[in-house]
C-alpha cells in the first residue's frame, strides 16, 4: 500500500515543508481544536532546558511525582519561562488558574513566588479541579499570555513561536511567557490567554500584538481563534460561528447552554451571543489534503474541519 504524500512542497533537502508552514499555505481552519481534557492550569516557572515530553531532570523527584498528578484532577502542568534573558531560579513564579471548563463557572488566576518547589503540595488540588479559590496564592485580576515555544517537543513550536513571543514581550511586557507544549502542532504559533484558557493559532510575528491586545482586553481575535480549554471541540466550533454572526468578541459574551452530539463529531448546540439565543448545528468534513500535521511525530494524515450546517436564532 503506497503511503500518501504530504503536500505544501518541500525544503532544499527534499524532506516535507514544516507542519504550520503547510497549514498556513493551505489556509486551515483553527476552530475547535483547543484541548478539552483539562480545566485548570498549574503554570511553574522554569528556565529550561526542557526535554521532548518528561519533567527536566533538575526538578526534585517528589515535585516531578506532583505535576505528574494533576491530569488526573483535570489540571494541566506547564512549565513557563520569561522571553530572552531568563532570570534565575529561585525563586520560583507560579499561578494557578481556572478557566471554568464546560460548566461555564468563574474563573480565577493566583500567583506566588516559591523559593521551593515543594511549596506546591500545600496546595488543594481537590479545591483547584471544582473550580474554588485554594486562597494558596494571590488573586490576580490581570491576564497572563503564554505562547507554546517548546521546540525538542515540536520544532514548529520554537520556528514560529519565537518571533511571535518575542513581539508580545516587546509590546506588553510582564503578562508574557514561554511555555511548554500546548497542542496543536501545526497551529503555531499557539497563544494561551489565562484565566479564561482561551486559545489562539497561527498567531504570526506581524499579528502578535493584535491578538495579544484582544486577549488582556478579555476578548477573542476571530481570525486566530482556536477556542477554550476545557469544552468540547464542537461546541467550540460552535462558538466561533456564533461570534462571527453577531460580532460578539468579549469571552464572556458568549455561553453555551446545552448540546446533543451528532455524527462524525458534530453537535447541535443552544447558546446564548451577545445577549441572543441560538441554536447552532455543525459537523466535521475531511479537508482533502492529506498532509504532514505534526513534525514531530512524522503524521500524514487528513485532518478534519468544522463546517456550519445552520445557525438559527430562538425566541427566548
Amino acid at each position: 500500500m503506497n503511503t500518501p504524500q504530504p503536500r505544501g512542497g518541500a525544503d532544499r533537502t527534499g524532506r516535507p515543508s514544516p507542519c504550520a508552514a503547510v497549514a498556513r499555505a493551505l489556509g486551515e481552519s483553527v476552530l475547535g481544536s483547543a484541548p478539552e481534557t483539562c480545566d485548570a492550569w498549574l503554570l511553574v516557572e522554569h528556565p529550561g532546558p526542557w526535554p521532548a515530553y518528561d519533567i527536566p531532570a533538575s526538578v526534585p523527584r517528589d515535585v516531578a511525582e506532583f505535576l505528574d498528578r494533576l491530569p488526573a484532577f483535570r489540571i494541566r502542568p506547564q512549565l513557563v519561562r520569561r522571553p530572552g534573558a531568563r532570570r534565575p531560579v529561585p525563586p520560583h513564579q507560579i499561578y494557578v488558574a481556572y478557566s471554568g471548563g464546560p460548566r461555564g463557572a468563574e474563573v480565577w488566576l493566583e500567583e506566588r513566588e516559591v523559593a521551593d518547589l515543594r511549596e506546591l503540595f500545600d496546595l488543594d488540588l481537590g479545591a483547584v479541579s471544582r473550580g474554588e479559590r485554594p486562597r494558596w496564592g494571590t488573586p490576580r485580576t490581570d491576564p497572563v499570555l503564554l505562547v507554546c515555544t517548546h521546540g525538542k517537543r515540536e520544532p514548529c513550536c520554537a520556528r514560529f513561536g519565537r518571533p511571535t513571543v518575542r513581539a508580545l514581550h516587546d509590546a506588553y511586557g510582564e503578562p508574557v511567557w514561554e511555555t511548554t507544549h500546548v497542542g496543536g502542532d501545526r497551529f503555531a504559533a499557539n497563544v494561551v490567554a489565562l484565566p479564561h484558557g482561551t486559545y489562539h493559532g497561527m498567531v504570526t510575528e506581524p499579528a502578535a500584538a493584535e491578538v495579544g491586545a484582544a486577549c488582556l482586553r478579555g476578548e477573542v481575535s476571530l481570525a486566530h481563534y482556536r477556542g477554550r480549554m476545557g469544552v468540547p471541540a464542537a461546541v467550540q466550533a460552535a462558538e466561533w460561528f456564533a461570534r462571527n454572526h453577531t460580532g460578539a468578541v468579549e469571552v464572556g459574551a458568549v455561553r453555551p447552554l446545552a448540546h446533543v452530539d451528532g455524527v462524525d463529531g458534530g453537535a447541535t448546540v443552544d447558546l446564548v451571543a451577545g445577549g441572543r439565543l441560538f441554536q447552532v448545528t455543525v459537523r466535521t468534513a475531511r479537508t482533502g489534503c492529506p498532509r504532514l500535521t505534526s513534525c514531530s511525530q512524522g503524521a500524514v494524515t487528513d485532518p478534519d474541519e468544522f463546517v456550519l450546517d445552520e445557525l438559527r436564532e430562538l425566541t427566548a
